[in-house]
């Protein structure tokens, strides 16, 4: 029996050249990874900018609107503080214009038919009547037929300015005592706003008022004083015929 001749063979397999490279280079193959994640962060990151964003957009908003009001409001108050200062400056001027007592003839309503005599001046916004001796209540019936008032101020200064024109024993005004409301108020029912405690009034001897050449007075109505009307200049009607 012969013997088999048996042949070994050595089999070798050969790895590719790219298996060799990707062998190789192992985070190459992450790099579409890292990119992608790079993405997505980059599109939170940009959303989250863009939420900041429009929450700061939400809250100027309303501080734009509020900027914008207190603007028109300081533009406001600029003209109308202009509007005063030129009105105050308006006053003022008028208030050093003074003319000199006239003797006049005014156009009133007389129930009795004849004319109402008194003399006329003016200083500043006011123009002030002197008419002729009559009661309280006759005074004032008398300026409010020839549509003026009797006098009514509050200004000190306005009184000690008349008191100089005095060149009687006083003149009724338009203060009263309001024996219901017990209190001295103006023609119009106005309470006074003058120091009456200073001027001593007491109701007790007498309820209206009258203007003395030295202090602010009162005695018993039925009195009789001259009379003080008054006219602002501004709305003085065309009630005057002058007398020389």
């Amino acid at each position: 029996m012969s013997e088999e001749e048996i042949t070994y063979a050595t089999i070798r397999f050969h790895k590719s050249s790219s298996g060799l490279q990707n062998e190789g280079k192992p985070d190459e193959a992450q790099e579409p990874r890292k990119v992608g994640h790079k993405i997505f962060q980059y599109n939170q990151e940009k959303h989250e900018f863009q939420k900041t964003l429009n929450n700061l957009r939400q809250e100027y908003r309303p501080m734009k609107n509020d900027n914008y009001l207190r603007n028109k409001m300081l533009r406001n108050k600029t003209i109308e503080c202009v509007s005063l200062k030129d009105h105050s400056n308006s006053l003022e001027r008028k208030q050093s214009r003074c003319c000199e007592e006239t003797k006049v003839v005014l156009k009133c309503k007389q129930r009795t038919g004849t004319s109402v005599e008194g003399y006329w001046f003016c200083c500043g916004i006011k123009c002030y009547f002197i008419l002729g001796k009559k009661h309280w209540i006759g005074c004032k019936q008398t300026c409010e037929d020839c549509s003026l008032s009797l006098l009514k101020t509050d200004d000190e200064d306005e009184l000690k300015f008349l008191q100089v024109q005095i060149n009687q024993g006083g003149y009724w005004i338009g203060l009263s005592y309001n024996g219901i409301k017990s209190k001295w108020q103006w023609i119009d029912g106005c309470p006074s706003k003058l120091d009456l405690n200073i001027a001593n009034l007491s109701h007790k001897t007498g309820k209206c008022a009258f203007l003395s050449r030295t202090r602010l007075e009162n005695n018993n109505c039925t009195n009789v004083y001259p009379c003080v009307c008054e006219k602002r200049l501004d709305k003085l009607p065309d009630l005057l015929s002058s007398k020389r």
